[in-house]
C-alpha cells in the first residue's frame, strides 16, 4: 500500500562554490545545505548537492540527503537520491529514498517524490512511500 505525506521545509543554512570552471561559463559546483521540515515528514536534514551548470541558466543537479526525524509519526532517518535540473530559476528532481537507508521505525522505507520550486523562503514537497515487509 501507497502511502503519501506533505511537508513544507526551509533551507535553514548552506553554501555553493565552484571547484571547476572553464571559458565558456560552464562550471562544476557543490553545495551543502541545511533543512528544517515540518508537518508530515517532520525533522532536519543535510543535503550534499553537485551541479553541472551548462550556462547560468541551466544545470544538473545530483545529491544525497539524510534526514532525522519522523515520517506520519514513526521516528528514524533515511537518505534521500536527489537528480534533476535546474532551468531559468525553478529546480524539478526526482528524490528517491536509497534502498535499506531507513533506520530505527523507518527500516523498510521505500518512497519517491517529485519536485519542482522556483526561489522561495518554503517549499512544499509530498513523499509518496511504503515499507517492505
Amino acid at each position: 500500500m501507497t502511502l503519501s505525506a506533505s511537508a513544507v521545509f526551509h533551507i535553514t543554512d548552506g553554501y555553493e562554490e565552484s571547484f571547476s570552471k572553464i571559458e565558456n561559463g560552464q562550471k562544476l559546483t557543490t553545495g551543502k545545505f541545511f533543512i528544517f521540515y515540518e508537518g508530515e515528514l517532520s525533522g532536519e536534514s543535510v543535503i550534499m548537492e553537485l551541479k553541472n551548470y551548462l550556462n547560468d541558466k541551466k544545470a544538473t543537479v545530483y545529491g544525497l540527503e539524510r534526514f532525522t526525524g519522523t515520517l506520519a509519526g514513526k521516528n528514524g532517518s533515511f537518505v534521500l537520491e536527489h537528480s534533476g535540473v535546474f532551468e531559468n530559476g525553478v529546480i524539478t528532481s526526482t528524490r528517491k529514498v536509497v534502498a535499506g537507508s531507513g533506520t530505527n521505525e523507518l527500516a523498510g522505507l521505500r518512497g519517491e517524490a517529485i519536485f519542482t520550486s522556483g526561489e522561495s523562503k518554503e517549499f512544499h514537497l509530498t513523499l509518496n512511500y511504503s515499507f517492505t515487509a
